[in-house]
């Protein structure tokens, strides 16, 4: 199907240009921040030939185009008479900030902010160690001698 074509659809499946907020996108999916999502039409939407699924999340319709979701959007934003340059500014982020977040989850952050940065040696000692056991197992070398 034309790119057009398509934008032009999925444009109309989720509501139409009156029903569309803000939409955005990521590495491979359009965002749209919709006024009633009631009307948009998820069967219609995966039906699109270009379109690789549609679920909805975090408040938004998320469209799964693929790695060309670049010119959909950009096809998007001409439809719909939009400046991208004003919208990225709009897009919201994937976790909104206002929530407090629980004792355990500030917990794990703490954690993961401070052996997240050793994992890749913890990695790679664990090949070396891998790599060790099995040339001992092949008799390559001994496990007595200074090189183990």
């Amino acid at each position: 199907m034309e790119l057009s074509k398509s934008v032009a659809s999925i444009i109309a499946h989720v509501g139409g240009k009156e029903n569309i907020v803000n939409v955005w996108h990521c590495m491979t999916r359009l965002r749209f921040e919709l006024v009633d999502y009631d009307k948009a039409d998820m069967e219609a939407i995966k039906a699109i030939p270009d379109v690789i699924g549609v679920q909805f999340a975090k408040g938004q319709v998320q469209i799964v185009i693929g790695t060309t979701v670049e010119k959909f959007y950009t096809e998007a934003m001409k439809q719909l008479g939009l400046d991208a340059a004003k919208e990225a500014d709009k897009a919201p982020a994937d976790e909104p900030s206002g929530e407090k977040k629980g004792l355990v989850s500030q917990f794990m952050d703490l954690m993961s902010g401070i052996f997240g940065p050793i994992v890749p040696a913890i990695a790679g000692a664990g090949m070396i160690k891998g790599l060790m056991t099995g040339l001992v197992a092949l008799n390559v070398i001994s496990n007595t001698t200074d090189t183990y």
